[in-house]
């Protein structure tokens, strides 16, 4: 008995070690995000997209509005690969209070050699607005949500931990007398 518990303590000890020597302060770190986009009117009413995209979060303070820079942000649009080289305007990740609230980004001529768009607009009209015109310059509005940024490894490392932790003192309690 006397084995067990000192065996629960230590094993409770290296699970408390490891938790705290992860690092408790904000480091740098690049987040992935994406949006989902939608073309809404216009001759490319009913496209579909995905954007992927990427800046670095240090710069970020969590209070009022922020502007951090795009570190990438790629989609294929009807065949045509446009990607972060390509933004003419733009190109930021905006916060208000450490949240994310929306992106902008701009891509005028020249577009991609196959592109169906001669510019498309991200964020400029609004939160979740695009804007484009196709190559008869006609004009065409979309809308875009965010969806949920890939955490830091760090994050499950911590999950991660506390739930084996968790295990084990289940595993490990002595049977009720």
């Amino acid at each position: 008995m006397i084995l067990r518990a000192r065996l629960k303590a230590s094993v409770l000890a290296i699970c408390a070690a490891a938790i705290l020597s992860l690092p408790t302060t904000a480091r740098a770190t690049t987040i992935n995000s994406s949006l989902d986009a939608s073309l809404t009117t216009g001759s490319l009413a009913g496209t579909n997209f995905n954007v992927s995209f990427s800046y670095d979060d240090s710069a970020l303070t969590g209070t009022g509005q922020e502007y951090v820079s795009l570190l990438s942000f790629d989609f294929t649009l009807q065949g045509a690969q446009f990607t972060r080289a390509d933004i003419e305007q733009g190109g930021q990740a905006v916060f208000l209070n450490g949240a994310l609230q929306y992106v902008t980004a701009a891509y005028f001529p020249p577009p991609p050699s196959n592109s169906q768009v001669s510019d498309i607009a991200f964020g400029f009209g609004g939160r979740g607005i695009i804007g484009y015109i196709d190559l008869n310059r006609e004009f065409g509005l979309g809308s875009y949500v965010l969806t949920s940024a890939v955490p830091e490894p760090s994050s499950f490392l911590s999950l991660l931990l506390g739930l084996v932790t968790l295990l084990l003192i289940r595993l490990w309690r002595p049977p009720a007398a």
